[in-house]
């Protein structure tokens, strides 16, 4: 996941990559506080974890898109030599089931994607209890 904040002096967004997925385990795993570089000024700031943000990712959108646009037109070539000839009308709804498949796997990677989001922005660690010592 890429998590991102603004940078103080030009205002442009810095990115980082990270493997948690909310507020809590980022903390865990890199500390509270962590310092990134801007690519366009050069200068380093340091954000707390609650200054932090992520967005949809760009990839998931991608692979859900590509799934969709190539996955819907080899249903109909897969389909489509197994009942050439058929007047059957089931037929009608064994298409529109492959049709189907696509559709749902577009919608569960997107799905996916805006709960790990929503799960990230949502929660703060302000007001939290640390038992550091």
């Amino acid at each position: 996941m890429k998590v991102y904040g603004k940078c103080k002096n030009c205002k442009t967004e810095i990115g980082y990559f990270t493997s948690t997925h909310t507020r809590v385990e980022f903390a865990m795993q890199d500390g509270e506080k962590k310092a990134l570089n801007c690519k366009n000024c050069g200068t380093t700031t340091e954000f707390h974890v609650d200054e932090l943000f992520t967005k949809e990712s760009k990839i998931a959108q991608i692979g859900a898109g590509l799934i969709f646009l190539i996955g819907t037109p080899l249903m109909f070539f897969f389909v489509n030599p197994i009942f050439t000839g058929s007047r059957n009308h089931y037929v009608i709804y064994i298409i529109g089931g492959f049709l189907l498949i696509p559709v749902i796997v577009y919608g569960i990677i997107k799905k996916q994607d805006q709960t790990r989001v929503n799960s990230f922005n949502r929660s703060k660690l302000k007001g939290r209890i640390h038992n550091l010592g």
